[in-house]
């Protein structure tokens, strides 16, 4: 018998698709109800119904904005409870915070508003924490392709996430994204995402670092899988490759252009191997192959345009492209 609480922040919402959070909404909404009823034979259940906190900044939206997209999902049921949490002026990590801190479970969830969780995730997570030792859990987050797209196959295999696992493992990890991770309440609440202005996702990587260094493992749990999109368009997929080349920018003191050029072309040219070797794996054609490596070519020469306009233009880069 477990307690959990889910923090959904809407942060993401305004770049994916806006179906996504009610599909997310009415996937959790099912298998809550699944844990919830569960009998003494199961290997986790849900001792009061799954909270969710929906954390949103007030000044960019309204309470009635985020119910008008995720309509009766808001209502609350015997399996799931889900409340609006507004937090004024909150960015990305902000809003995680923010909810942890409004949570009511012994176990949090970070899940955000563009992932569509699959069958079983939440219960993957869960079971990881019937072992004592376990205080962090990582879920599988990969790149949906299901469209068939040649873009989305190509994102799938070179960008931030790794491809869709197939295995059900428990197994040591280095990293989480903050997208798709479990913590017991007092390893999270106990340390936070750190504050780090004008840096939307560099808090994870501190958070993980931390951990590190207070000896808490990370453990990453392979049957935890949930997709996440491609950056939506052309004016999305633009805006993520500098912005990311922002980030790093930013976030070393002191900055250096030419190993800058040599990462993105070591990280273009991994991009290719990638899809060469793997492409079958997401059902890649041989037709689709010269497309499919131009696309993480731009990307990542995006993503360098984006390094070497906070270092000529650092004023203006602060104030723009931060995702």
């Amino acid at each position: 018998m477990i307690t959990a609480s889910i923090i959904v922040e809407w942060y993401n919402v305004t770049y994916a698709e806006p179906d996504r959070a009610a599909r997310m909404l009415t996937e959790l909404r099912s298998q809550a109800t699944l844990l919830h009823a569960s009998d003494n034979s199961a290997p986790v259940r849900l001792a009061e119904p799954l909270d969710v906190v929906i954390t949103f900044d007030c000044n960019q939206h309204s309470a009635q904005h985020v119910q008008s997209v995720l309509g009766n999902l808001t209502k609350a049921s015997d399996s799931l409870v889900p409340r609006l949490l507004p937090v004024p002026n909150a960015n990305y990590c902000e809003m995680k915070n923010a909810g942890a801190m409004a949570s009511r479970g012994e176990i949090i969830i970070f899940l955000d508003a563009d992932l569509i969780p699959e069958p079983n995730w939440l219960s993957a997570l869960l079971g990881a924490f019937v072992d004592p030792r376990v205080s962090v859990v990582v879920g599988n987050t990969y790149v949906d392709c299901s469209d068939g797209s040649t873009y989305a196959k190509s994102m799938a295999l070179s960008w931030m996430f790794p491809l869709r696992d197939s295995t059900d493992r428990l197994t040591l990890s280095t990293w989480f994204y903050a997208n798709n991770v479990a913590f017991r309440r007092d390893a999270f609440l106990s340390r936070q995402f750190p504050q780090v202005p004008g840096l939307t996702h560099a808090p994870a990587g501190l958070l993980v670092e931390r951990l590190q260094r207070d000896g808490v493992a990370i453990w990453h749990a392979g049957n935890a899988r949930a997709s996440h999109p491609p950056p939506n368009g052309p004016i999305h997929f633009l805006m993520r490759a500098i912005a990311g080349g922002r980030a790093r920018a930013f976030s070393e003191p002191l900055p250096n252009l030419l190993r800058w050029i040599r990462e993105d072309i070591g990280s273009i040219s991994w991009g290719g191997k990638q899809i060469v070797l793997s492409g079958a794996k997401v059902g890649l054609s041989w037709w689709q192959l010269p497309l499919a490596i131009a696309i993480p070519a731009a990307y990542f020469a995006l993503f360098n345009l984006g390094s070497l306009l906070s270092l000529v233009f650092p004023r203006m880069m602060r104030e723009r492209f931060q995702l």
